[in-house]
């Protein structure tokens, strides 16, 4: 509910930045109250402030540091033992604390009774209840910050611990890292890398006094030391009190009746996270969202294309108005805005429908049941059960899925994820997909049922194929074991319709259409420039078929499909348009119509059901498009991974095109 309470205090007053230093986005915004005025960051989620995760990190900064005068945290009432632990820290952390109690109203219903009043004089800090989908409480939450002079209940951790914390607290003089010395000093006792980093830098170049704090530490280590403590326990006897703590505090606040709870969410949950029912359910959920998004796109797609291709004739004849030459209003025309209207024509109508029907899924809370399903096949290749949530991200845009990959904490495990991702095809890929289905392998040019189960067996081939490289990579480039997350199992949600439809279209598909066009145009003119230059005769692009022809008929394709793909590197969905420009023989991208002209054009150049097959086999795995190599580049910090990023899928895919060429050829 942090984000849920956060977006009902500020509404559209609000922006999207990175945290100082870091890529990891966050959402600012502002509220009026009473002629103040708040500022509100939305940091990222945690369950600790034992940081692990780059977001993780930027969540203990803004938290603990001096340079906000509050702190929300927002507690489901539901599951308020384990968030409790969280409290705890941070009120050992920052002075001023105040606790929101959401969803109190579904606890209730569960048999679970908040006693605000008791948990208020445990704590030390105001706590409020709140229901942020219905905005009730968020004056009496915001208000209790200004008026908070509680003073915030400090776990204890023996006589022993205390005592070298405040050895090593006493040693930070002149230093303002966080609000509480003792914080600090528990961290670096636990020898937390990321605090030693802080201080560090806070110290900059006086490393006397850099010296002084590590002597202090190993003077209080020694002194646990001689009294029984190691420090390989520290950790865990920090741990241990806190979750007793949390648990002592809830146990006391909290009355539940275990015999109300909902038996009908407990037989949703069985049936969702059964080893047979569960993967049931996916397939099944799978392909009706493909089959809502195909069924849904197709004549908008096709209206929208029209309508952006009828508008060529009219900047053609602003161009000429302009006195510009020939080859530039072609070039201009018929390169860079054709292929920028078929970008937005063909990703824009199921973007909008996909988005929608995957935050639906996310809303009411069905994805984390996706991820617990998953866990055990990723975790057998050595990743990560989170990976199952970016993998259904990819579905929308790889390079979005890529950046959401933040989400895992291991290092190695990121990069796993964010390597695999282009196996999963993106919108992008869909459409030629969907074309090459309905022209080959259905009866009818319209994708319905069978073109959806189709497709649903490519994808769940993918998906297969992605932990296969997930498997090859743990067990080469990125060696190790793989790590276990905390995934919460939220209670099902009735989804709010209008705020999906304002995040699904705003904060996905115009993001992700934007980023594409941006690439879109110039590719266009770059294809128009090798269609339209001639040497001894022959276009640039004919040299580049007649070279990529011996590799591509070894995989059961031809040179001018190669020669598509490599050009519609920009984006895919401009590699069938490509292919049809260079079998016509044209000068200008293909404005391609019916499926039946399309058939007609494909196998009247050599196409069989073995061609098609082949090329969608290399649509479901080849290099991803540039906006997400850029963005692999971006996350993994270095040209090194951009480029395994582009070649692992492609090695997949040309090895699994070559292979079914070699058994059609044999069979046939």
């Amino acid at each position: 509910g942090k984000s849920t309470l956060f977006n009902a205090y500020t509404g559209l007053r609000q922006h999207t930045g990175n945290w100082s230093g870091k890529t990891v986005a966050s959402a600012f915004g502002s509220y009026s109250l009473g002629g103040n005025k708040y500022i509100l960051a939305d940091v990222p989620g945690c369950y600790s402030l034992k940081t692990h995760s780059a977001e993780e990190e930027c969540a203990e900064n803004a938290i603990c540091s001096m340079c906000a005068d509050g702190v929300i945290v927002v507690c489901d009432a539901g599951a308020l033992e384990r968030n409790l632990n969280l409290v705890l820290q941070i009120c050992e952390a920052s002075p001023n604390v105040t606790v929101g109690i959401n969803l109190a109203d579904e606890a209730e219903k569960d048999g679970i009774i908040v006693d605000i009043q008791k948990l208020k004089k445990l704590l030390g800090v105001p706590v409020v209840k709140i229901n942020a989908r219905k905005k009730r409480g968020l004056e009496a939450l915001i208000a209790s910050v200004d008026s908070n002079n509680g003073r915030p209940l400090r776990v204890s951790y023996g006589a022993k611990i205390e005592k070298a914390a405040r050895m090593v607290a006493s040693s930070l003089s002149g230093i303002s890292l966080f609000a509480n010395d003792r914080y600090v000093a528990l961290r670096l006792l636990e020898n937390d890398s990321n605090m030693w980093q802080r201080i560090e830098e806070a110290y900059g170049d006086n490393t006397i006094k850099y010296n002084t704090v590590v002597a202090a530490r190993n003077r209080a280590m020694n002194f646990l030391y001689e009294n029984g403590i190691e420090e390989s326990d520290l950790a865990d006897i920090i741990a241990v009190n806190l979750l007793r703590t949390a648990s002592r505090v809830c146990k006391s606040s909290v009355c539940s009746s275990k015999a109300s709870h909902s038996a009908r969410i407990s037989l949703a949950d069985r049936i969702l996270t059964g080893k047979v029912t569960g993967f049931a359910v996916m397939m099944l959920l799978l392909s009706l969202v493909f089959y809502i998004t195909l069924k849904g796109a197709n004549y908008p797609s096709q209206w929208l294309s029209d309508a952006l291709l009828s508008a060529e004739p009219y900047l053609y004849s602003f161009l000429t108005m302009l006195r510009l030459p020939v080859w530039a209003r072609s070039m201009l025309v018929y390169g860079g805005y054709r292929v920028l209207s078929w970008v937005v024509g063909v990703m824009l109508p199921p973007m909008a429908i996909f988005f929608p029907l995957f935050t639906i899924l996310e809303d009411v809370g069905y994805l984390p049941r996706v991820a617990f399903n998953l866990d055990r096949a990723f975790k057998g290749c050595g990743a990560c059960g989170k990976q199952a949530l970016t993998t259904c991200m990819g579905f929308g845009c790889n390079a979005a899925a890529v950046t959401g990959a933040r989400i895992i904490d291991s290092h190695r495990e990121r990069l796993i994820a964010i390597l695999t991702n282009a196996f999963v095809p993106c919108n992008g890929r869909f459409p030629a997909m969907i074309c090459l289905i309905s022209v080959f392998f259905t009866a009818t040019s319209t994708p319905g049922i069978v073109g959806s189960l189709y497709l649903t067996a490519l994808v769940v081939g993918s998906v297969l194929a992605s932990m296969l490289a997930s498997k090859l990579l743990s067990s080469t480039l990125l060696k190790g074991m793989p790590s276990s997350f905390t995934l919460e199992l939220p209670h099902f949600r009735r989804p709010q319709f209008g705020q999906i439809i304002v995040r699904s279209i705003f904060d996905r598909t115009v993001f992700v259409l934007g980023r594409a066009a941006v690439v879109a145009f110039p590719a266009g003119i770059v294809i128009w420039i090798l269609s339209n230059v001639m040497l001894n005769g022959s276009s640039l692009i004919s040299y580049l078929v007649n070279f990529l022809s011996p590799a591509g008929e070894l995989m059961g394709l031809d040179g001018a499909i190669l020669a598509a793909f490599l050009l519609g590197i920009p984006a895919n969905e401009i590699v069938l348009p490509i292919v049809l420009m260079i079998y016509s023989s044209g000068s200008v991208i293909s404005a391609t119509g019916s499926f039946d002209a399309i058939r007609s054009i494909l196998v009247s150049n050599g196409w069989t059901a073995v061609t098609a097959l082949c090329t969608i086999i290399f649509f479901l795995m080849h290099w991803p498009c540039s906006t997400t190599l850029m963005t692999v580049k971006k996350e993994s910090g270095g040209f090194k991974w951009a480029l395994v990023a582009f070649l692992l899928p492609t090695l997949f895919g040309v090895a699994a095109c070559v292979a079914v060429n070699f058994v059609a050829s044999v069979m046939l």
